[in-house]
């Protein structure tokens, strides 16, 4: 949640219109701050500097054809993302960022080996929801159902981020700055947003805006950069499986036995055709529920029907004429031969 009583940029921006030179300054670092946490999760490793640093000059020398306070944030916006366009890596770019790039943070060891490290030490339900939710052959839906039982997308991942930042601090020396306790529910889109979750170009956009309203979010982004495209290149891969389905289906019942039942005349119903079995894709956790053991399944070729009684006596009248007509057939033959001859 952003701090209340600290100072926007737009406040800082008026200052500084108004003649107060270290309101600009202040202004200039939030920028720069800003600027640094969205190019380092576009592209990673060292690649962001370059256009970053290009943004930087570019708002140094443009800011004072900024006369409109609310111009602002989308004018500085767009400058980055120039940049970040121009290297392959702009808002409707999808570029795969999934990578193992040392840095400061993780003190120029493998992101992914420090995540691997910890992973036996986070709560198992957090890091199957951040495998899956970093893999992008995996459905939104199927990181939902993973996410239900601790607190629902996206509230789960971001308590799952924050219980792995907590473990690299902890146990492998990453100097963290942002870590907090609980996690903020209003923080919740940023995991999201380093995940690749969002719908589209726009609502990116709209989010990296958003990140400069507290410039402890723009601090958190930044130094969990290195570990975010390590996720997405797979650091988690091998417990990106969903629930298992057996699991969350209770037994099926034994059958009861059958109670005995009075003849009846009538001819027992054909039984109705099975209906064929859902695809994996359609089972849905809320909607499993308690069923019988199948039914045998039919032959898939059935014995043929024994003919009814009544038409044995029209198949042997059938079979004397066509005998007797047979006879008499050969009886003309013979008698039109004599003549002839």
């Amino acid at each position: 949640m952003s701090d209340p009583t600290q100072t926007t940029v737009i406040q800082l921006f008026r200052k500084w219109r108004g003649g107060d030179e270290a309101s600009g300054q202040e202004m200039a670092q939030r920028f720069s701050d800003w600027y640094y946490a969205i190019s380092t999760i576009r592209i990673p490793g060292q690649g962001g500097r370059p256009p970053m640093e290009a943004a930087c000059q570019s708002f140094a020398q443009g800011i004072v054809t900024v006369t409109r306070p609310r111009a602002l944030v989308d004018w500085a916006h767009d400058l980055l993302e120039r940049e970040l366009a121009s290297e392959g890596f702009g808002l409707d770019a999808n570029t795969n960022t999934g990578s193992d790039n040392p840095n400061g943070m993780t003190r120029d060891r493998s992101p992914t080996q420090l995540i691997q490290n910890v992973r036996e030490s986070v709560d198992p339900e957090f890091i199957r929801v951040l495998a899956l939710a970093y893999d992008a052959e995996t459905d939104l839906q199927t990181v939902n159902t993973a996410a239900d039982n601790i607190g629902g997308t996206p509230y789960a991942m971001l308590q799952a981020r924050y219980a792995l930042k907590r473990a690299l601090r902890g146990t492998q020396d990453v100097p963290f700055a942002v870590v907090p306790d609980a996690a903020d529910m209003d923080r919740a889109p940023i995991s999201l947003y380093e995940a690749n979750r969002l719908n589209s170009g726009s609502d990116m956009a709209n989010l990296e805006k958003w990140l400069l309203s507290d410039i402890d979010l723009c601090k958190d982004v930044a130094e969990f950069s290195a570990f975010v495209h390590a996720l997405r290149g797979g650091a988690l891969s091998e417990w990106a499986e969903p629930l298992a389905e057996a699991a969350t289906v209770a037994a099926p019942k034994a059958d009861p036995e059958p109670e005995p039942q009075a003849p009846s005349e009538e001819a027992p119903p054909e039984p109705a055709q099975p209906e064929a079995p859902p695809e994996p894709s359609e089972i849905i956790e809320d909607d499993l529920v308690e069923t019988e053991p199948d039914e045998v399944a039919p032959s898939a070729t059935p014995a043929p029907l024994p003919a009814p009684r009544a038409s044995a006596l029209k198949t042997l009248l059938l079979t004397g004429a066509t005998i007797v007509g047979a006879v008499i057939l050969l009886i003309m033959i013979a008698i039109y031969a004599l003549r002839a001859g």
